[in-house]
């Protein structure tokens, strides 16, 4: 009898710290708002997992993916796009941010992916979390050398923009392609 209850309370257990486990990993949990029925509630998200990023791992995506193609890092790579280069004294680079980036010029980047490699580049989370790795270390970025190019890759480099001029001077300075209108030029849905 005593290993029956035994039994029946680690299942109970169990079963308790499962479903404290999987609330906590579903991921938006709402938050009643402190200020009566009428504010909104708030949504917060808990992370799955602390994710490390390899800089190394970083440049070695940015040869093997294609990146290399249009960016060049340390003098390495195309002009078709702005180089990569990490600036002097720059800290980390929030993955999230250097996505935020990419998806501003995601439109170019689909368009030169699709002339000249066939087919669009697939990047994972953790894949793109090593590349923001890689653009913010500056000691990584020296390893990169021509000779880690192959000779199909090395020929296959842009040596034109893409941008016009005053566009690509705009994006490397603000991060952006081309003109972002401001809200109050936006179309207004009705």
């Amino acid at each position: 009898m005593r290993n029956l209850i035994l039994a029946v309370g680690l299942a109970v257990l169990s079963a308790a710290c499962s479903a404290e486990n999987a609330a906590q990993s579903a991921g938006p949990e709402t938050e009643a708002a402190s200020e009566g029925a009428a504010a909104p509630a708030r949504v917060s998200y808990k992370t799955s997992a602390k994710r490390n990023f390899d800089p190394a791992a970083g440049r070695a995506l940015y040869v093997a993916k294609g990146c290399v193609i249009c960016h060049a890092v340390n003098g390495v790579g195309g002009k078709a796009a702005p180089p990569l280069d990490a600036p002097i004294g720059a800290g980390a680079v929030d993955p999230l941010d250097f996505a935020a980036r990419m998806w501003l010029g995601a439109p170019a980047m689909i368009e030169l992916q699709s002339i000249e490699l066939g087919y669009t580049i697939y990047l994972t989370a953790d894949e793109i979390g090593h590349l923001a790795a890689f653009a913010a270390d500056r000691e990584a970025q020296k390893q990169l050398t021509p000779d880690a190019l192959t000779d199909e890759l090395r020929d296959s480099l842009l040596d034109q923009r893409f941008w016009e001029m005053e566009d690509w001077d705009d994006y490397l300075a603000g991060g952006r392609e081309g003109e972002i209108p401001p809200a109050e030029d936006l179309p207004v849905d009705e």
